[in-house]
């Protein structure tokens, strides 16, 4: 892989792009008025820097860059479930399963105190700059966004290194532990993506660490936590009860009390 920048490029912004080499520890290249896609035929992956913004082009045709619009829907709504499995009272909240950051935009801007995990450092990287960079017009949107704490790190290690009941809710979206045909507009994370399933030891950590609530999104099945010590029910739940609720589209979500 490769850092370049568009080809409207200026002095300032070859010297971003060879800073962002640098801390990402991957090789500059210039433009040199090429194609992405002919770059595309010497290397496997094009870090493109543009004046506002990062892209990850490909060589599978997989883009990957940030924008919080999934997030923006959601909050626009009104109405989110996995809000309405918090309750009104602000919390702290690990989000070990970042990603694009949409579930951490989303807690955010209802005012919960997030601190989200990304194990792949360039998503963490593109995401991370995304929040604190990307306007979105909402100042709300914004503030939400640049509040979060991100973490280069993956779920397990971080957690082993907090003390017994450090914050209110522990929140996983496995969502890459199963192939994911139908999400096509997430293939460009699904190359980077960590597919190591739940284990016994991250779900004991994540009890052990938390106060109040362990959150699991479950997506399409739950064939990959069927053997883990959860009191997860496959069989169809009333929309939301105080217990467990599931959130049927092309997802679902179940909490787990502690």
């Amino acid at each position: 892989m490769i850092v370049t920048t568009s080809l409207g490029m200026d002095e300032g912004l070859v010297y971003r792009a060879r800073l962002i080499a640098s801390e990402l520890g991957i090789e500059y290249k210039e433009r040199k008025k090429q194609s992405v896609g002919k770059m595309l035929g010497t290397y496997e992956a094009v870090l493109v820097l543009y004046k506002d913004k990062l892209i990850l082009e490909q060589r599978g045709g997989q883009v990957l860059f940030f924008h919080p619009d999934t997030a923006m829907l959601r909050i626009k709504s009104g109405r989110d479930p996995l809000l309405e499995l918090l309750g009104k009272e602000k919390q702290s909240i690990i989000d070990c399963t970042m990603g694009l950051g949409s579930d951490s935009i989303v807690l955010a801007s209802a005012g919960h105190r997030v601190t989200a995990l990304e194990s792949s450092k360039l998503v963490h990287f593109i995401v991370s700059r995304g929040l604190q960079d990307f306007d979105s017009g909402l100042q709300e949107v914004n503030r939400a966004m640049k509040s979060i704490q991100t973490i280069w790190t993956d779920s397990l290690t971080y957690l082993k290194g907090q003390i017994d009941k450090s914050v209110d809710v522990v929140y996983f979206d496995p969502m890459f532990s199963e192939e994911i045909k139908e999400s096509q507009n997430l293939s460009g994370l699904s190359t980077l993506a960590d597919r190591s399933r739940l284990t016994e030891e991250i779900v004991s950590e994540a009890k052990r660490v938390a106060r109040k609530k362990l959150i699991i999104k479950l997506i399409f099945e739950i064939r990959s936590l069927k053997n883990l010590a959860l009191n997860v029910m496959s069989d169809p739940i009333k929309n939301f009860t105080t217990e467990k609720l599931f959130w049927r589209r092309k997802y679902e979500n179940h909490r787990n009390r502690l």
